[in-house]
This record gives C-alpha cells, structure tokens and sequence, in this order.
C-alpha cells in the first residue's frame, strides 16, 4: 500500500451534530411494513392514474368544474403516482433484505455483519451513477411540481406571496439540477473507486486499517482528507397537520480525520494506506435497525477542475 504524507489524526467527538446536504439513504427498512408500504404506495399511484386519465379526458368530467389547464392535472397526477412508487421502491429494498438476511442465517450462523448487511468482506465499491441518477430523478420530479406552482404563481390570479416564493424555489431547483451535473461529471471523469478492508469485520476498540484505491481519472490532488465517522439515521418530521413532511437526516456521532495541504500524487490502482481508532463512545453498525447506525469513509481531494468526493461504508461492529 502506499503511504501519503498527512497530519496527525485529529479526532472530534462533538455529541450530536447534523450533517449538512442532501442525506443518502443507508438503511434498509422504510419504517412500514412490506405490505403496509405497498398498501399506502397503492393509495397514491391509484390517485396519480386517475388524475393522469382525468388531463387526458380518457375519464370524463365537467369541463366547466375544471379550473385548471389540463396539463397541470396531467402534472399533479404524475407527481401523485411518482410519490406512491417511490414508497415501492422502499418496500422492495426491505423486501429484499428480509430475505437475504434468512438466507444469510442458514449459510453464516451467528455472524452479526453479514446478518445486518449484505457485505462484500474484501472491500467496498460505490455504485458509480446512483448518486448522479438520484439527483437527475429528484430534479425531474421537482421540475414537474415547481411547473404547477409557476402556473399558480403567474397565471392564476394568486395572492401576491406565490410569486414572491416561486422564484426562491426556482432557485433551488437550478441548484438541484446544477448538483446532479457535478455528480454526472464526476462519474464520468473519474470512475470506479473502492475501499480494500484489512479485516472483516472491525471492531470498536481495535485499529481501523484501510486501503483506499483511487479511481483511474485521479492522479494528483493539491489537498484532501479522509474522514471517519460513526453517523446515525432517522426521519425528522416538519411542518404541523395536513402539512407534515417526513425528512432523512444524517447526525454525526463522532469523526476522525486524516489531511494533507501538499500536492499528492496517486498511482493508479495502488491503495493509499490509512489508520484510524474509533471512538469507544460510538455505536456499531446496525444497519437494519428501525434507526440505523453506520459508519463511513468519507474522501475529499481538491483538483485544479472538479474537485473528488466520495463515501464508503466501513464495516465496524460490536467487539
């Protein structure tokens, strides 16, 4: 492995703080159960069909009840439908994992890792384009909502706070797309990347040994770091009554961090050796918990042109 030259680790064990950004969901369980998911998708793709039938006039209406374009149903049928498969999405991943955690059960016996995650016990890979297809998705679904809410805002005689708040969002809807073409970017320029583990899996009071193998696309990076952190995941609900919003949230336990201010120079596919000591006070991982807990490696190289960043889950468990 190769050895760069950082300063000493520095460790933060702040409590609880929040993580900035858009969360990445790690866990596996959606908070319902499979069927309970499905049934309440159901009710939203149900309402979507009709709504998308109602704008095509396949399903016929009044048209004097109607008092908007036909393309804003159209809109708000799809935006219904989107929500209700997106919880399908959810119960197909813990549909999923229930069942290769009973087949985990028969073929590994008491191993509380491979019981909790589906592992690869030699490394970590991220998926190259989730994090770029993701954002593309949620620009696009964004892009239909904020369509219906311009129109309200501009054609719809509405009170005078829509078009003050149509342009925030309009605003933050450039920035969602602008963050999906840096995510696309990336993936292309770089390519794969992977985190080689000395020993499967950690424990909490032992030395965390890491191989991280840069991606092709890197060579050099004027700075960087590399941080590792205990994170936990859960849903904070906002908003009060009708308008109650569940939100993914990142809080970070406890962080350890390795840097360097030089220039480095990266061989390719030559792993970069990296040792960390996890705090005592943290949590293992438990990523099929109701409230997950994981640990990551998160890596930040600054470049001249795109800057790298990248998070790999660490397997770090109980003693």
């Amino acid at each position: 492995m190769e050895n760069l030259t950082v300063a000493p680790p520095t460790s933060t064990y702040p409590g609880r703080h929040r993580l900035p950004g858009t969360a990445e969901r790690r866990g596996t369980r959606s908070g319902l159960s499979v069927a309970g998911a499905l049934l309440f998708g159901l009710v939203f793709v149900g309402a979507g069909v009709a709504m998308v039938l109602l704008g095509l006039r396949v399903i016929p209406s009044d048209p004097g009840s109607v008092h908007a374009p036909w393309w804003v149903i159209q809109v708000c049928g799809v935006c219904f439908a989107g929500g209700g498969i997106a919880v399908w999405s959810m119960a197909s991943t813990q549909w999923r994992e229930d069942l290769r955690r009973r087949d985990a059960a028969r073929r590994y016996g008491g191993s509380q890792a491979l019981l909790d995650h589906g592992w690869d016990v030699r490394g970590f890979t991220p998926p190259r384009w989730k994090r770029a297809t993701q954002l593309i998705m949620m620009a696009s679904f964004m892009s239909l909502f904020f369509s219906v809410m311009n129109w309200i805002a501009w054609f719809a005689h509405a009170p005078v706070l829509f078009k003050v708040v149509a342009p925030v969002f309009d605003l933050i809807l450039l920035l969602v797309w602008w963050k999906a073409g840096v995510e696309m970017a990336r993936a292309i320029r770089f390519g794969n990347s992977r985190v080689v583990f000395a020993h499967f899996p950690y424990a909490l009071n032992a030395s965390v040994q890491l191989g991280w193998v840069p991606p092709r696309g890197i060579t050099r990076a004027e700075k960087g770091s590399f941080t590792l952190r205990c994170v936990e995941e859960y849903y904070e609900e906002r908003g009060s009554s009708s308008d109650r919003n569940r939100w993914l949230v990142h809080d970070e336990l406890s962080a350890e961090t390795q840097s360097f201010d030089a220039p480095q120079t990266f061989a390719p596919g030559r792993a970069v050796d990296l040792r960390f000591t996890p705090a005592n006070a943290a949590l293992p991982t438990t990523l099929a918990a109701d409230r997950p807990v994981f640990w990551e490696l998160e890596v930040k190289l600054a470049r001249a042109g795109l800057d790298f960043e990248e998070r790999y889950l660490i397997p770090i468990y109980g003693s």
